[in-house]
């Protein structure tokens, strides 16, 4: 007989380490199972909660016992029909006469949906101008090592996108019936099991690259071809319509479907696209900048504790909202515990920060990025929104002392518009250097950061005391959306179909995988 088991809670202080191993026995002595009686357990839910004060780990678990056990007579049976909503999720796919359809971009969108055509059946070609993860992940160490920085591959161009080397978190506030579906095929690409269960899972850069490379293996094995190192300069246009793409070496490649998933580091091919006729609407988009303090401190408000951090837990986090009346609102967003700030550009002379941490979070620091969000109205068009984010990359990069050394600020002076860097210490690879970002940043951003930090303050006392601010942050979201028809989500051209967060669709891992996968099967139904 099966069972489930809601809101199990154990006090995180004293539980274990590995208490998730333990956890069924822990239920079964709760509920007076005898061990022989306690066949399998599995956890189907796991959150922290720490509003009351002593933190507490929540779970739900599904319990089998044996059926003539004395426990089994005193549980509510979960009837076997519905065991089916616990099993491994499934990917529901039509019927197709598709067969060689392309992909260009190896992001989440992109990967997800060629996993998704492969699995149909048909045979795709998936391009990427970057390389392949274990080639970007040397190039990455070569920029963090020297700092000669290689256009072709680095913090945001190359297989994964972007998302590579982040937290890999994989929580969103989207809604979509394949994120469970999304969660399995990482988990057996090499990512912890725990994906599947964790309220707020993630990944971590150590893992991801590890998990990209397994999701490229599986769609070979499926049929797909991947082509490293092939930039796309245009689209191949016939008759009005999409019938491919051609490469920046001049290649034709024809394909009777094109799905394009540019990636927020696809500007210069996202206004080629724009140029050759895919049309669509300029919208609000935001930029940011990091804010550091020090883990032990984010540790303490969060969980409410005064000495170090419990086995059970793992370092803190947070999401706070600003909504001030008389300047712009703002959002933590991609918040890294005891993780690391990079420079994340992917461009000469020019620096973009961006948050990253390994699977453990062990690091001494945690950082996150405020954002806010600038309405269209405030620019003429995308390219000179565009042309704003690359002043703003370039005005950093010099602040910095043009060596891709990100400039800081103490939270406090930038309260008080004034110099300040009271302390060096921090997550950077090459350190910090003093730099007025109450002065870098554009004035709608500075004056809500300003009076979030304020707000934030309250929240959690010495949040201004404690942090740092660091550099600019302006690949958060694209200033453009391209239009897709709403029944068929093909775009305004014929045969060519753009996803992701470059493509204005997505906002993260999971939202821009879930809609390469809402492409796909577009596609697939397309035919």
């Amino acid at each position: 007989m099966n069972t489930v088991l809601r809101n199990f809670s154990v006090n995180a202080l004293t539980a274990p380490a590995d208490i998730d191993d333990r956890i069924g026995a822990l239920a079964a002595k709760a509920l007076r199972i005898a061990p022989a009686a306690l066949l399998d357990w599995r956890i189907l839910a796991k959150s922290i909660d720490s509003r009351r004060g002593t933190p507490q780990l929540v779970y739900t678990l599904l319990i089998e016992v044996e059926e003539r056990s004395a426990a089994a007579r005193k549980l509510e049976p979960v009837p076997p029909e519905m065991l089916v909503q616990f099993a491994a999720p499934r990917l529901e796919l039509p019927e197709t006469t598709l067969r060689h359809p392309l992909v260009v971009g190896t992001g989440p969108a992109g990967i997800f949906a060629a996993l998704a055509l492969t699995m149909a059946g048909t045979r795709p070609i998936i391009l990427d101008r970057g390389p392949e993860v274990e080639t970007r992940f040397a190039q990455v160490r070569r920029f963090l090592e020297t700092r000669e920085l290689d256009e072709s591959g680095n913090l945001l161009i190359g297989e994964g996108g972007a998302g590579t080397f982040s937290d890999g978190k994989l929580y969103t506030g989207t809604r979509d019936g394949n994120s469970g579906f999304i969660l399995n095929a990482f988990a057996e690409a090499g990512a912890p099991a725990e994906i599947r269960y964790l309220k707020r899972p993630h990944i971590g850069s150590d893992h991801l690259r590890l998990v990209a490379a397994g999701l490229r293996e599986r769609i070979v094995s499926l049929g797909g071809e991947f082509r490293f190192g092939t930039e796309v300069a245009g689209l191949l246009l016939r008759d009005g319509r999409c019938r491919g793409v051609v490469t920046a070496a001049g290649e034709a490649i024809e394909a009777p479907l094109t799905l394009i998933a540019p990636g927020l580091g696809g500007r210069a091919l996202t206004r080629r696209l724009r140029e050759q006729g895919a049309t669509g609407e300029f919208k609000p988009f935001q930029i940011g900048c990091r804010i550091e303090h020090p883990q032990e401190f984010i540790d303490r408000r969060q969980y409410r504790i005064t000495g170090s951090r419990p086995e059970a837990l793992g370092a803190a986090e947070y999401h706070m909202v600003s909504h001030p009346r008389q300047a712009p609102g703002v959002s933590t967003f991609c918040m890294c515990p005891g993780g690391e700030i990079l420079n994340a550009t992917a461009w000469r002379g020019r620096s973009l920060t961006n948050g990253m941490s390994d699977y453990a979070r062990d690091g001494e620091f945690a950082n996150s990025c405020l954002i806010v969000t600038f309405p269209p109205e405030k620019f003429a068009g995308p390219d000179a929104a565009y042309d704003r984010l690359e002043a703003l990359e370039r005005a950093s990069f010099e602040l910095g002392g043009s060596d891709y050394t990100l400039p800081a600020q103490d939270a406090a002076a930038f309260l008080r518009r004034r110099n300040g860097l009271s302390s060096r210490a921090t997550s950077c690879r090459w350190g910090l250097v003093p730099g007025r970002i109450d002065r870098l940043l554009p004035e709608e951003l500075a004056a809500g950061i300003a009076a979030a930090l304020t707000h934030f303050d309250r929240i959690m006392p010495g949040f201004i005391r404690n942090g740092k601010l660091v550099g600019v942050e302006t690949c958060v979201s694209s200033p453009f959306r391209f239009r897709r028809d709403p029944e068929t989500l093909e775009s305004s051209l014929s045969g060519l179909y753009l996803s992701g967060e470059g493509a204005g669709c997505a906002g993260g891992i999971m939202s821009a995988a879930a809609d390469g996968l809402r492409i796909a099967l577009a596609m697939l139904r397309r035919g």
